[in-house]
């Protein structure tokens, strides 16, 4: 086998298209001057990307760096409807959990929140990133339950404290910080519980009573209210990599659309209403497909959300505008900037948008605080406000940004549209005003010679014209342009 595979290489370097007869090594004085451009070029280019790489990702994990010490720009609501020793303790366990890395306790009357419902209502709205009570009559219950009989018997622990989280606002960090923090503080109260009354508590247990002695070892527990539970394990993704896919599917659109374009010359020979409409088509039908599809493979993994039809149909239109928006920003560069530098846009622009995505501002430096202007931050939170039923409503400041960069973008693309068009148009003339010219100048070679056209004469007429024509990289550049990036369409 071994010696099979060698001859079939022998072989294959002995074709006339490999052979190093044909060729030259690269160190051959040949490639001088290309060796020394092309090294030169090469590392350029690399260190270039090494930078921007280096430069957008210490952006997108600057986002995070430090979170932890920010977790106090989280408010949580506090209400103390007990009014007895439960309610001080839950105030003295935050005072000793109270620092950067833990969240701020807003702590109200309750006249300001008469109810519980009040309180779910302030989460709901998106005031607050939680909310925690000392329920009303906790600690009466709690003090007849250590004295023994039916109320020691019927104690529930539970009964005690109650707290309320919305676990689909940026699932991870209210996995991480609210939810968690509040399991936290309510273990603090209990041992603060047993600092500020335990003496007197076991003063008045009753021994004889197993349910009485529980009570005492196990005063305080909370019942947890999540306004909406997102248990699925794709939810990590919601608003990060899925964040993404929208940028990088009109990107790649665009380069088909360009490409066709291109290939029929739209751009010269269609008018500009024309042309600019069947544009804006068929970014209005992919951005709606595309948008349906990333709807689609949400809803495929969503294992247990609980989410309707009219819950698909807002995620749909929601994604299909945020799409759109991105197309039109890259069409707009695109067509600008020059080939070169659109990698860098586009990375540039992901990074940006998934950083503003990624975690919650509240928990980002005051630098980044920016990002709530950009597209991708607004769509994820309309996004939420669908995904809650209308819980932590920002859909007054978000839908109007949205539509402000939709609008925005649609007239600046239409303005580049122009250009192209009229640098298409130019193009054009100016190829065939040289290529006149070159006929022009051959005919005269031939009439003013006294000496019959021989067949050279004839083999050299091609070249003669092709000296006063653009050569096929100028005009592969100045198409490459006027279009934007491409690739050849489907055929």
């Amino acid at each position: 086998m071994v010696n099979v595979g060698l001859d079939g290489l022998r072989r294959l370097r002995q074709k006339p298209t490999l052979s190093s007869q044909n060729r030259t090594s690269f160190s051959h004085s040949e490639w001088a001057g290309i060796r020394k451009r092309f090294i030169g070029q090469t590392a350029a280019g690399g260190i270039a990307f090494m930078f921007w790489f280096l430069i957008c990702c210490s952006y997108l994990y600057g986002t995070l760096y430090g979170s932890n010490n920010r977790h106090e720009n989280i408010h949580v609501l506090a209400v103390d409807y007990d009014g007895g020793v439960i309610g001080q303790a839950m105030e003295a366990a935050y005072q000793q959990l109270k620092g950067p890395s833990f969240f701020t306790l807003d702590v109200r009357s309750s006249t300001d929140y008469p109810t519980e419902a009040d309180m779910y209502r302030g989460v709901w709205e998106g005031k607050y990133w939680g909310a925690i009570s000392a329920n009303k009559g906790a600690s009466d219950r709690l003090s007849a339950a250590i004295q023994g009989g039916d109320a020691a018997s019927t104690y529930n622990p539970s009964d005690a404290l109650s707290y309320i989280w919305n676990q689909q606002e940026y699932t991870a960090f209210a996995n991480s910080v609210v939810q968690a923090s509040m399991e936290q503080l309510v273990v603090a109260t209990r041992i603060a519980y047993n600092k500020i009354n335990g003496t007197q508590a076991s003063q008045s247990l009753n021994q004889t009573d197993p349910a009485a002695v529980q009570a005492l070892l196990n005063p305080i527990q909370a019942t947890t209210t999540n306004i909406e539970a997102t248990m699925f394990g794709s939810a990590i993704l919601l608003n990060t990599v899925s964040m993404a896919m929208p940028i990088l599917q009109q990107f790649f659109f665009l380069l088909v659309l360009n490409g066709a374009a291109r290939q029929h010359q739209l751009y010269n020979k269609m008018t500009v209403l024309s042309s600019l409409l069947v544009r804006r088509i068929a970014g209005f039908l992919f951005t709606l497909g595309a948008s349906l599809c990333q709807t689609g493979y949400f809803w495929a993994f969503r294992e247990g959300w609980d989410v309707t039809g009219t819950q698909f149909v807002l995620t749909w239109m929601t994604f299909w505008l945020l799409m759109h928006v991105h197309l039109l920003i890259l069409d707009s560069v695109s067509t600008v900037a020059p080939l070169p530098v659109m990698p860098f846009v586009v990375l540039l622009w992901v990074f940006l948008n998934i950083s503003s995505t990624l975690s919650p501002l509240e928990l980002q430096a005051g630098f980044y605080h920016w990002g709530i202007a950009l597209p991708s931050n607004n769509a994820y939170s309309i996004l939420i406000t669908i995904w809650t039923r209308g819980a932590n409503n920002h859909v007054y400041r978000a839908l109007p940004i949205l539509l402000s960069w939709w609008i925005l973008m649609n007239l600046v693309a239409s303005v580049t549209h122009l250009r192209a068009c009229h640098l298409a148009y130019k193009m054009d003339q100016d190829m065939k005003q040289s290529a006149t010219k070159g006929d022009g100048d051959d005919e005269a070679k031939v009439q003013g010679s006294e000496e019959p056209m021989s067949r050279q004469t004839t083999l050299d007429r091609p070249t003669n014209s092709l000296e006063h024509q653009r050569s096929f990289e100028e005009v592969a550049k100045e198409q490459r342009q006027v279009y934007g990036p491409s690739i050849p369409p489907f055929a």
